[in-house]
Parts: C-alpha cells; sequence; structure tokens
C-alpha cells in the first residue's frame, strides 16, 4: 500500500519526467500528490531532498540490483550492459525520467552531486564482477582497467537511455547487439 511519502515521490517523479527538474516545484508537487505542505516538510527538508529520492528510487537502485543480482561467476561487461537494459526494458528505470533528471543537474550543481554519487555506487558495484572477469580472460592488467571499462559499460547504458528517449528512430535491439559485442571484444584487449 503507498503511503504518502510514495506519493509525493511519485507526483515529483510524474513532473520531472514530463516537465523537467525546474517543474518539480514544491507547490506543483503538492498539488500533484494532494499532500499538504506540512506533509512534504515531515517527509523530506527539501525539494532536492525530494530530487534524491526520485533518483534514488528510479535510477540507483534499479541499477545497483541488476549489477547486484546473484549470479553464477563474474559478469562480463556485456552482461552488466544487458542487465541494465533488462531493467530499462522492464520499465524499472524510465529513460525520459533519466534525460530529464541529467538536464537538469547541468543547472544545478546539487543535483549534479546527488546523481555523481549515484553513478559512482552503480559504478562501484560493478568493480568485483568485472575485475574476476577480466583476470578470468586472461588481461593482464585487469586491476589497472576495471574502473575505465565499468565507465565504458555504464556509458553504453546511458547511450541506450539518451537514444530510446531522443530517437524515436532507435533500433534498440541492435544497439544491445552491437553494444554487447563492442564491449566484451575491447574489454579483452
Amino acid at each position: 500500500m503507498a503511503t504518502k511519502r510514495d506519493d509525493i515521490v511519485e507526483a515529483a517523479t510524474q513532473l520531472i519526467k514530463s516537465h523537467g527538474v525546474h517543474a518539480a516545484s514544491i507547490s506543483a508537487i503538492i498539488a500533484a500528490s494532494h499532500a499538504s505542505a506540512g506533509s512534504i516538510y515531515h517527509h523530506f527538508a527539501n525539494k532536492n531532498e525530494i530530487v534524491l529520492e526520485v533518483a534514488r528510487t528510479h535510477l540507483a537502485e534499479p541499477i545497483q540490483q541488476a549489477v547486484l543480482m546473484p549470479v553464477e561467476g563474474p559478469l562480463s561487461p556485456a552482461a552488466i550492459f544487458g542487465a541494465i537494459v533488462g531493467v530499462v526494458r522492464a520499465g524499472l528505470v524510465e529513460p525520459p525520467l533519466i534525460v530529464q533528471l541529467w538536464a537538469g543537474s547541468y543547472v544545478d550543481p546539487e543535483l549534479r552531486g546527488i546523481l555523481r554519487t549515484q553513478l559512482e555506487d552503480a559504478r562501484a558495484a560493478m568493480y568485483t564482477h568485472l575485475e574476476e572477469w577480466l583476470v578470468g580472460q586472461g588481461v593482464p592488467d585487469a586491476s589497472a582497467r576495471v574502473d575505465a571499462i565499468a565507465r565504458v559499460t555504464l556509458g553504453q547504458a546511458m547511450g541506450f537511455l539518451a537514444q530510446s528517449t531522443l530517437d524515436p528512430g532507435f533500433d534498440q535491439d541492435a544497439y544491445v547487439t552491437e553494444a554487447t559485442r563492442l564491449l566484451d571484444a575491447v574489454a579483452r584487449l
């Protein structure tokens, strides 16, 4: 059962997705969530805390769950990319919402810091899988390359999110096929 806090986060999510972070003012969130100002300030100190919760709930948690899912053996870059694409295709991460959060972070240094932390957490969740996979592939400098490979893997996922939102002719399947081939091949070099 949804709580008032959940209603506030959902209202902010829809406002951000449809109109951008700037449109998710406290007054707009009050109207959209049918919550009082007192209820909002009971749960959150300010708008940025609400935006942080939106980013945590709709970006960081689903991606971390995908990367940290229990599997046998380490995940390759392509498998991590596939897991992230899987949470997008399952509707757990909404590309338009993420693009709006990124756009808002361009003008809001606090939001940029929040999203940077979320991305760092997601990247850190990849490290163990990637390093073990690289060692298993015989890559001699695995520990030195793991950060860069995690960044490239996350970058491919970000490209998927952006193009899914911005390009009406985007062929998701072709992108996934080629990104998968690219990620594992480059990581082995």
